[in-house]
């Protein structure tokens, strides 16, 4: 079930998150939420070790035991995590754990979700965008192969005496919603914890002189917008880009992260000037870089 370690990032995925979490009622944005859920991959962190400690000789195969972060929610429900990127999988470490990250499809995760039945259903990025496939969604589609056709979202069980139940999107809202608070109840109780001085701007001169020099590289990118972010609690830089309409934003973004990661506590994070992420930033400030006439500096 698990594969090796490839870079991995899911920019149709996490662009079709933020259009769904806009109304969670609109099935089109739905189903195109779910097309890219299915298609993508994604980062799981898991504890593996050898199933038994004899020793294996040259050549021989060892048998591997597996056993995936799971996050419980105040009703006890029971959830698997799963990141789209690296910078989402950052907001889950936390100091001495040992998490190994695997890569794993839709229907790997499928496979584990129908074998476990304490498991509830999957959340990606449950620090970030925390949206929720519920165990009934997961098993449905999987078990037509990834078809989403007519896979409608599965209502909670009630007495069967109660004439009138919630609506299916009314359950998927509430399911989403679970999560969302739960995520959202951790970073307050850090929040109440931490010291109450006033944080300084995490966008510093250091850190704009560094992604200017490394805009300067990039011959694709014409403008460049910066804003500290949080979701649930969780502060990351988001960075807008207007670039050519060829641009590799991706590799873009992983090259900007690892040239001025030293610059940073916070981890960055770079979209489209075009995304809906995005409109709000490039709407409200002005970009702290721009490419001049004929690519002079």
């Amino acid at each position: 079930m698990p594969e090796p370690m490839k870079p991995i990032t899911n920019p149709v995925l996490v662009d079709a998150m933020a259009k769904f979490k806009l109304d969670l009622t609109n099935r089109e944005n739905e189903k195109a939420f779910l097309q890219a859920a299915i298609e993508a991959k994604y980062l799981i962190p898991a504890l593996v070790e050898r199933a038994d400690d004899s020793e294996a000789k040259p050549g021989e195969q060892v048998r591997m035991r597996v056993a995936f972060q799971i996050m419980t929610n105040p009703q006890g429900d029971q959830f698997m995590p799963a990141f789209t990127d690296e910078i989402e999988l950052r907001k889950n470490r936390k100091p001495g754990e040992t998490f190994q990250i695997l890569a794993m499809s839709f229907m790997d995760i499928y496979q584990f979700v129908k074998s476990n039945e304490k498991i509830g259903g999957v959340v990606i990025n449950p620090f970030g965008s925390a949206l929720c496939l519920i165990r009934p969604q997961v098993i449905a589609i999987g078990d037509r192969g990834g078809d989403i056709t007519n896979v409608p979202t599965p209502p909670a069980p009630r007495p069967v005496t109660e004439p009138e139940g919630p609506s299916a999107e009314e359950i998927q809202a509430a399911q989403q919603d679970v999560i969302r608070q739960a995520m959202a109840d951790l970073e307050a109780k850090k929040a109440a914890e931490a010291d109450g001085e006033p944080e300084a701007s995490p966008v510093t001169d250091d850190l704009l002189d560094a992604l200017k020099a490394c805009f300067k590289k990039q011959k694709a990118v014409k403008k460049a917008y910066i804003r500290p972010e949080t979701e649930n609690g969780e502060r990351y830089l988001l960075i807008a880009l207007e670039a050519d309409e060829n641009a590799d934003l991706n590799a873009i973004g992983e090259t900007v992260s690892a040239g001025c990661a030293d610059y940073s506590d916070l981890p960055l994070e770079c979209v489209a000037a075009s995304s809906i992420r995005a409109k709000a930033l490039v709407n409200s400030e002005k970009p702290f870089y721009e490419k001049k006439r004929f690519g002079f500096f």
